[in-house]
């Protein structure tokens, strides 16, 4: 190489190096971006002097071992630091004191670190080990403790392995008794296990300072068949390092500028939140209920489970009604206001639903202000008010009946309908709102499918009240706008946490997903015909009278999921559907409730009223259990076709087809059919 070769190689060399090392820092951590987390690690004797916190990027990476992030020592024995991007992360604290291994995972988990520096503290406790022993059915089993002590009344729930934040009540959820045990049998997997304990029982679902997280250390649990697996969950309080510690055990924190972790949302409400005021029917302010915002995604229809979930974005009114909810980021959120939360709707409570759209939900995009929710008593007549005089009747100026269109709408006024009703959409009466239809009226429901089920979206919500009585010979009819109807054409007419008594007399309902669903509500449906239906009428927590209807040519005629009434079932002709009555469990998991069988809730257990009726004829069965279903029925007094036994026990599928089943006690059986039954056709009150 000469020299001029040698002048030329150095001027493209050194700026190439210079570009290869800016490359290769651009790869490497920077300090600059880290975050500085500081904190102590205690277990009841004081600091764990060794401590290590870890931060991991999943739950499965813990059972991995392989952290992102660990922490160094601190100031002081027990104490460490922690250099970290801003981001979300699973933080764990291990270390071992007098020969025992100790375990924490932070009840805050993923904690979103920022741009600030934190003081978090751990609480450590003991890691155990599971103990096995054969069984009959796959059990979970153990005890849950606080510093050694049996801990009563202990919440533990079950989760899938795979979830990345414990809300609710997981799977399965079991009390622990006064000894501090538990025993669930669970489905052969693997399973998280965590369970807490709140001190105060004012309905508040989210923990607060001084209830009991324990998570054990061991997660996940491997429920084997033929496998008993015991455990031993010990807990620690939140937020309350200084009443964990044992009498004369103190720690202080080092830094005096670090933002404490618990406080934080306190200290800076961030760029999202939602606030505005409750009120009751009356306009009245609604304090001390428990407000929850529940992530959701544009257009997204509303879903009937959301009511008994807890959220992570909470909030509580004062004695205005007023309430502030903080939210993580922007997007779609159900809001719903309640008396209690992380269960279904009590008989009586208050409860109300955002009504400012069908779909309960707001678009937050940064604080929401000025929020309205109403509320008022679940299944409970509604306090007195007079009437608004802002009735609208949807009748033209030369007092012929006229056609009304409607796309997604609120009713948020006493409504009179008459004539034709044309639904392209979803309309919702709100709680405020009593819907009357008149005798004749023609409701129609357009086919319009947004969320591509095959089902179409079309409904009638009713959060309020409706009152659809129509006559023998002026009969209100719902069905499909569509020229070629078909079942499934429109969702249904739903009560959902209504107060006042519906009623729905003297009607037609056709081509529907259920003609008439009733859910922590109060309804009278009688002489009324339901034909052509996926399902004719289905209920769940319901104070109703089914009686003189027509429910025929229907998948199924009468679907329920709960035994929480009163319900009569009386006088109906329940025929040539593919299934006549069908009882199935609850997909709901309350507290003491395993999912693969059904047990009412002891306040409101009522077993329905099944009699007098005409059911025969029904394609499949006359009356079927559905999967799992091991509550025994009552089911006597009906004419089921024929005095035969042998063929009457042939329609029933229960106990006599599947062991696993519970029984229909049908005897004694009618001999004929009871007179007066079906759509009666003389003056009815």
């Amino acid at each position: 190489m000469n020299s001029n070769d040698r002048a030329q190689y150095k001027r493209w060399q050194l700026p190439l190096l210079g570009v290869l090392f800016l490359a290769v820092l651009a790869f490497l951590p920077s300090p600059s971006l880290a975050t500085l987390v500081e904190g102590v690690v205690v277990v009841e004797q004081g600091p764990l002097e060794g401590a290590v916190v870890s931060a991991y990027g999943s739950l499965e990476d813990i059972r991995g071992g392989e952290p992102l992030y660990r922490s160094l020592p601190g100031d002081k024995p027990g104490f460490y630091r922690l250099d970290i991007p801003p981001g979300a992360y699973h933080l764990v604290a291990t270390g071992n004191h007098a020969g025992v291994e100790y375990f924490s995972f932070h009840g805050a988990n993923p904690v979103n670190i920022a741009n600030e520096k934190l003081w978090l503290p751990f609480v450590a406790t003991p890691k155990t080990t599971a103990v096995l022993q054969k069984s009959e059915v796959p059990r979970l089993a153990g005890i849950v403790t606080y510093k050694g002590q049996p801990v009563a009344d202990a919440l533990v729930s079950l989760y899938p392995p795979s979830g990345q934040q414990y809300k609710g009540l997981g799977i399965v959820t079991q009390t622990t008794g006064a000894d501090g045990r538990f025993a669930m049998d669970a489905v052969e997997g693997d399973y998280t296990v965590v369970a807490r304990k709140r001190m105060a029982s004012d309905g508040v679902m989210q923990l607060r300072k001084g209830d009991l997280f324990c998570y054990y250390a061991g997660n996940p649990v491997a429920v084997a068949d033929g496998m008993e697996t015991t455990v031993a969950i010990p807990c620690y309080p939140k937020d309350d390092v200084k009443g964990f510690l044992a009498e004369g055990a103190a720690v202080k924190r080092t830094r005096g500028e670090l933002a404490r972790f618990r406080e934080r949302s306190a200290e800076e409400p961030g760029a999202y939140g939602i606030s505005g005021r409750i009120t009751d029917v009356e306009g009245k302010p609604a304090p001390g209920l428990v407000v929850m915002a529940f992530k959701g995604e544009p257009g997204q229809l509303f879903r009937m489970n959301i009511p008994r979930l807890k959220s992570e974005f909470i909030g509580r009114t004062d004695a205005a009604g007023a309430f502030s909810i903080a939210v993580k980021e922007p997007g779609t959120y159900y809001l719903m206001a309640r008396e209690f939360s992380g269960t279904s709707p009590h008989r009586g409570e208050l409860f109300g639903l955002y009504e400012g759209n069908v779909d309960h939900a707001v678009t937050v995009a940064g604080q929401l202000k000025d929020v309205a929710i109403t509320v008022g008593r679940v299944m409970a007549p509604p306090m007195h008010r007079e009437p608004s005089g802002r009735a609208a009747t949807p009748m033209g100026p030369s007092g012929r009946r006229a056609l009304l269109r409607l796309g997604d709408t609120v009713i948020d006024r006493d409504t009179v309908w008459g004539g034709t009703v044309e639904i392209s959409g979803r309309v919702v009466v709100a709680r405020r709102a009593t819907l009357t239809i008149r005798p004749g009226t023609v409701v129609k429901f357009r086919k319009i499918d947004r969320d591509r089920d095959g089902i179409g979206d079309g409904e009638l919500r009713v959060l309020g009240r409706l009152v659809a009585e129509g006559t023998l010979r002026q009969r209100i009819r719902f069905m499909s706008a569509e020229k070629k109807p078909r079942r499934g054409d429109w969702s249904y007419i739903l009560v959902f946490t209504s107060g006042a008594e519906n009623v729905l007399r003297y009607c037609e309902v056709k081509h529907a997903f259920t003609g008439f669903q009733a859910h922590f509500s109060r309804a009278v449906v009688s002489d009324s015909v339901f034909a052509d239906n996926d399902e004719g009428v289905r209920f769940g927590r319901a104070e109703m009278t089914i009686a003189h209807n027509d429910i025929e040519h229907n998948r199924y005629g009468i679907r329920y999921h709960r035994l929480e009434g009163p319900v009569s079932i009386e006088y109906n002709v329940i025929r040539n559907n593919d299934v006549g009555l069908f009882f199935v469990p609850s997909g709901q998991n309350r507290v003491d409730f395993m999912p693969d069988e059904y047990e009412a809730d002891p306040a409101y257990a009522m077993m329905p009223l099944i009699r007098f009726n005409d059911i025969s004829g029904n394609r499949r069965y006359d009356y079927r259990f559905g999967d799992r279903q091991r509550y025994d029925v009552v089911a006597r007094d009906n004419w089921w076709g024929t005095k035969d036994l042998a063929k009457i026990y042939s329609g029933i599928y229960d106990k006599r087809s599947d062991a696993g089943l519970g029984e229909v006690s049908l005897m004694p059986v009618l001999s004929a059919p009871p007179k007066g039954v079906g759509v009666r056709h003389g003056a009815v009150r």
